[in-house]
Order: structure tokens, then sequence, then C-alpha cells
């Protein structure tokens, strides 16, 4: 018992460093257990949903990154204006995913209001991932469910801009919205923010911004910090 005990610690510790956590105080340790817990869960599961909501210049792609990277899975993106790094293979047209991505992956969705909008209901593309979403932890079933076993990693600016379904999430991290945003934000989001994230950030510089994250998830909600992928 005493062995299995000591595996579990490493690899709640092995959870924290793989994604650059630290606690900010000694108080935080306390808590680290259970973000890690959460983080393992997460990566445990055979399919999941996340969801990273920021400005631009807050350092969302860099924590997907992260994420990916934590997840460990062969990894591919949708990303319209930035080249992914190398060990990512980049998916150039969006409906590709569904003929390219194989089982057991991980699938960065960046700039989703560009093809995947709050206005873009009646797409094809977008009819289609609202049926994928749930289905992420099952086995593809082709041709109407063409994903499975896939952590999805959704980014945009504000959920506001993005279709409402990939709100159906495992685990959010939330950055400071654009000055101009919160007030179109949706409503249970934004007094998450209100409550929770904003005063996390109030009055933080640029680096603290673009190094830390809010974590929310069912067993652990706070303040996290990342490193950049190696």
């Amino acid at each position: 018992m005493a062995d299995s005990t000591k595996l579990f610690n490493w690899a709640l510790k092995a959870a924290a460093l793989m994604l650059g956590f630290r606690p900010q105080s000694q108080q935080q340790v306390r808590t680290l257990d259970q973000k890690d817990v959460a983080l393992i869960n997460l990566k445990q599961k055979p399919g999941a949903s996340i969801v990273v909501f920021g400005a631009r210049d807050t350092g969302k792609t860099e924590l997907c990154y992260r994420l990916a990277e934590f997840l460990n899975k062969p990894t591919y993106a949708v990303s319209p204006q930035q080249k992914p790094p190398s060990w990512i293979t980049w998916i150039r047209e969006p409906d590709d995913i569904f003929s390219t991505l194989p089982p057991d992956s991980t699938l960065l969705m960046d700039d989703i209001p560009a093809y995947m909008s709050n206005k873009d209901y009646a797409e094809s593309f977008s009819r289609s991932m609202e049926k994928v979403i749930p289905m992420v932890r099952h086995d593809p079933q082709p041709p109407e469910f063409p994903i499975g076993r896939c952590h999805l990693i959704f980014s945009s600016q504000s959920s506001a801009q993005a279709d409402r379904y990939i709100l159906d999430c495992d685990m959010a991290f939330l950055k400071p919205l654009g000055l101009l945003l919160q007030d179109i934000e949706r409503p249970t989001l934004a007094k998450i923010y209100r409550t929770m994230v904003d005063p996390e950030f109030e009055g933080q510089d640029e680096f603290f911004i673009k190094t830390h994250a809010f974590m929310l998830s069912r067993t652990y909600k706070g303040l996290i910090t990342f490193k950049k992928v190696s």
C-alpha cells in the first residue's frame, strides 16, 4: 500500500510539473492535489471537451499547446492564423478533420469564431461538430459520428462569439476578456468572470496574464501557472 501511495503522489506531482504549475503560496499547497487530480482525471478519460477563453495576446494558444503536450496523444490543430509547432499536424481546412482525425488523439481548434461562430448554426461544419462534442468519449461511428476517443480543445476570444455547443465542456481555462467584450458575454460565463476570474487578474501585468489562467472543473476552481512548451 505504501508503494502505491508513493506512486500516486509521484503521478500528482508529475501532472503539475508537465503543465508548469506551481503553488502561489504555502496556503495553496493544500489545494495543489485537487488541481492535479482533476488534470489526471481529464487525461485518463478516453475523450473530453476543453475550452480556453481570453482576449488576443493573453497566451491562449500557448496554453492549448501545453495542454496538448500534457495529454500526450498525437495532436492535430485547426489554426487559420498561426502555424503550430512541428509536433502538431496542421489541418488547413476545418472540414478535413472528419476524414483525418484518428481515434486516441487531441484536436486543437484555435480561433473558433473564424469557422464556428455564433452565427454559423446552420452551417454543415457547425452542425457536425454539435453532434461530435457529446460523443468524444466513444468510438467513432462514421459517417454520422466520424470523431471519437478524442480530446477537443476549443480556443476563442469569448464564448459570445463562438458556437454555444462548445460550452458543453469537461474543463475550462479562462483568461481576461477584451475590454469591450465583457458586456456581450453569455450571462453564465459573465457571472463567473465577474465573481471569480476578474479579481485574480485585476492590476496584473502582461507577463502575469500570459503565464496564468483560471482553471474551472467540477472539483477544482482556481488560478494556475503554466510555462511555454519546450
